[in-house]
């Protein structure tokens, strides 16, 4: 016996059928024996006769809506909001983007180009690391964060979001030593660290070996721990003021091998281009000193 028979035949309380046929399924429609209001005594209305076959659909898109919001909330902790939520990104970069890097020179136009180029690469599903060498403050830390992030909204947009993380290894290499004078205590295990940074889908090594006053080779621990993260990826996005000769020098033929991985056609080496930041504490100087010069 469906619902309308039901209601027909008096087997539901305070129910009747209605005179009025549903557009949509042609079938009876229902209504309240005694005038069912909702909404309190200034707001109150009658509800009008309704279609219980309307009203199943639109609990179950209800249903159906919110079942997906919660699967995308619980999808996007593993995939989107890694990002955001697990990165190290320094104060200065936390608003970098595309839009916002400044072009003054024709090699920062390239280089911002080939930054762009990357992303769509990788939206399109290419397989590889991209290596960006340089000098220092040049802009290499920026315009990797906002590859980073123009690759976690590019994947939301086409509604397969993935895992981006951006890191310097250098941080996360201190943070695994700062607990071994403490019994070995450290905030982050070093077997916590390696699968941190091969979980993500997407991965950007800021900075990667930065250079000092003597350019020599990493630890054996380092060298060890670099491999283990890199020889379980395919997709890392590296900066480095590093040259090639001195990647050679300072990381092992094993490391070097794997930093090469898929890097045909997806390296720049960015030369020329001056160091923004000592562009800009000049710029800061010359206001100040122009300020100065101003009369009471």
């Amino acid at each position: 016996m469906d619902r309308i028979e039901s209601i027909q035949k008096g087997l539901v309380d305070g129910v009747r059928v209605s005179n009025l046929v549903c557009q949509i399924h042609g079938t009876p429609m229902v209504e309240f024996t005694e005038p069912k209001r909702i909404g309190g005594e200034d707001n109150s209305r009658v509800l009008d006769p309704f279609c219980l076959e309307c009203t199943q659909e639109e609990i179950t898109k209800y249903s159906n809506q919110k079942l997906e919001e919660n699967l995308n909330a619980e999808r996007f902790i593993h995939t989107y909001n890694v990002l955001a939520r697990d990165s190290t990104i320094p104060k200065e970069f936390s608003e970098a983007s595309f839009e916002n890097f400044l072009v003054k020179t024709d090699e920062e136009r390239a280089l911002k180009e080939f930054a762009e180029n990357q992303v769509q690469k990788y939206l399109d599903g290419m397989e590889g690391n991209t290596l960006i060498t340089g000098g220092t403050g040049i802009g290499k830390s920026h315009l990797c964060l906002a590859m980073a992030r123009a690759i976690n909204e590019g994947y939301k947009e086409k509604g397969e979001p993935v895992s981006v993380l951006f890191v310097s290894l250098t941080e996360i290499i201190a943070k695994i030593k700062g607990g071994w004078n403490y019994n070995g205590g450290a905030t982050l295990p070093e077997h916590e660290a390696i699968e941190i940074l091969v979980r993500p889908d997407y991965l950007v090594l800021d900075d990667l070996g930065a250079k000092n006053a003597e350019i020599r080779p990493k630890s054996d621990w380092e060298q060890d721990l670099l491999f283990s993260v890199l020889d379980k990826r395919t997709k890392t996005i590296i900066n480095t003021n590093l040259t090639g000769k001195e990647l050679q020098t300072v990381y092992n033929s094993r490391n070097y091998s794997r930093i090469l991985k898929g890097l045909d056609g997806n390296t720049f080496k960015a030369e020329g281009i001056p160091d923004k930041r000592f562009r800009l504490l000049r710029m800061k100087e010359e206001l100040a000193k122009a300020q100065s010069r101003k009369p009471p």
